[in-house]
């Protein structure tokens, strides 16, 4: 007999590809839904280049002062390398597995707009929950 879990909630996961110009803006990968919460579990960026001149690239909810789900150290972007949640040297865990801000999107930013030198574009995979 197989196990089977009930729950509300389903993992999904949206992936893609943004350009640095689009980070430092703060694009928006995942729009608000009223009513809904986004809870991040796990995710990962590749960077095309060997990402420096910033401290971090962040995954966060987009309220005016946002909850960020995790930031990725800028040292664990180097070409071509998956820098994953869960690894220390690559990202801090801020609040992977809470609840963000109800009725809010989920953005990649680098809320410094610093250069990111040598980086044209990040891969993203971002696996995460929406409760209403």
């Amino acid at each position: 007999m197989a196990l089977q879990f009930k729950s509300k909630r389903r993992m999904k996961c949206i992936h893609g590809q943004v350009t640095v110009a689009q980070v430092k803006a703060g694009v928006v990968i995942l729009p608000p839904e009223s009513g809904r919460t986004i809870t991040v579990w796990d995710g990962w960026l590749r960077s095309d280049g060997n990402a420096s001149g910033a401290t971090s690239v962040d995954v966060a909810d987009t309220a005016g002062t946002a909850i960020v789900a995790f930031k990725m150290a800028v040292g664990g972007l180097t070409a071509g390398t998956v820098a994953r949640v869960g690894v220390a040297t690559h990202y801090t865990g801020t609040t992977v597995g809470d609840p963000l801000t109800p009725g809010k999107g989920l953005k990649i930013v680098d809320a410094a707009a610093n250069s990111l030198a040598t980086t044209t574009v990040l891969d993203y995979c971002i696996m995460y929950t929406v409760e209403s």
